[in-house]
């Protein structure tokens, strides 16, 4: 989609750590970094603001969002916050889904 970070940043917010948010969006990556950061600034939380901002004033390209991207996880992952990535499937490799919405089946009756 674009003018979101791909894939979402995932930081853990609030009093306990317990509240996490999937950030997707330069506006949501500013509205932390403004408002709701957990630590004192540093020099890495100054670089994700300002490369923040920059995506959003760019009109979204792409090397603007993925740079915003790079900067906000490096600042969260400095300031604790960070979540790691979800796995991509707990699915052993190859496994293939049941075709649900394909042919019909129909259960076998005992005659």
């Amino acid at each position: 989609m674009p003018g979101q970070f791909s894939p979402p940043v995932r930081v853990s917010l609030g009093r306990a750590g317990n509240v996490a948010h999937a950030v997707a969006s330069p506006k949501k990556a500013a509205e932390i970094l403004l408002t709701d950061w957990p630590t004192d600034w540093t020099a890495k939380h100054l670089a994700a603001r300002k490369a923040v901002l920059k995506a959003m004033e760019s009109a979204h390209t792409a090397a603007a969002l993925a740079r915003a991207r790079k900067a906000f996880a490096e600042a969260a992952d400095e300031a604790g916050i960070l979540l790691p990535e979800p796995p991509k499937s707990l699915a052993r490799e190859g496994f293939r889904t049941p075709d649900w919405n394909g042919r019909k089946h129909r259960p076998k009756r005992d005659r």
